[in-house]
């Protein structure tokens, strides 16, 4: 099989389900599994091993991809108040303008090019422009999901940090790709 074949969301959520890890490319030195998704891109899980993903893992990823599309709304939530011009998140600026936009305005914009379950905190980011926590009461480390996205024709990355709890944001990372 291809390293680079994209499945649809819902055959690995049904495989994971049933167990089944057919679909996840496992990379034992790394200590690794990922797959990939037409609607979330790239699928990462860390802390596999033997080719298995721990049961508590599983659940985990199942919950977050099961919700999706609220974790989502809470992104482009917060991408929607982005100032391309001066690199800063404007929320006052741009609440009214905004208010309007839909999930598939955002995808023109914006492309999600992975969901990663690991550690999300004290990773470097080399060309780090900004980081914002939302959440002051959130653990420095965590174990959670970030989504990933580009920004169309903008050099710019931003990294979205949730909790696997509650799937609350609670930090964001923007930087140049």
């Amino acid at each position: 099989m291809s390293k680079y074949v994209y499945h649809d969301l819902a055959d690995v959520i049904s495989f994971l389900k049933d167990r089944d890890f057919s679909l996840f490319i496992f990379e034992s030195d790394e200590e690794f599994a990922v797959v990939y998704t037409k609607e979330t891109g790239e699928i990462f899980i860390d802390n596999v091993s033997d080719n298995m993903i721990p049961e508590e893992k599983v659940m985990m990823v199942l919950d977050v991809l099961e919700h999706w599309d609220e974790c989502l709304k809470q992104a482009y939530e917060w991408l929607r108040f982005w100032d391309f011009t001066n690199d800063e998140w404007r929320p006052s600026k741009y609440k009214e303008c905004l208010e309007e936009w839909t999930h598939d305005e955002f995808k023109k914009v914006y492309e999600i090019t992975g969901g990663y379950f690991e550690e999300t905190e004290n990773k470097d980011q080399l060309n780090l422009v900004h980081k914002y926590r939302l959440e002051s009461k959130q653990k420095k480390a965590t174990y959670g999901f970030s989504i990933v996205f580009t920004a169309g024709y903008y050099p710019l990355g931003f990294t979205l940090k949730y909790s696997c709890e509650d799937m609350r944001l609670y930090a964001i990372e923007t930087y140049i790709i």
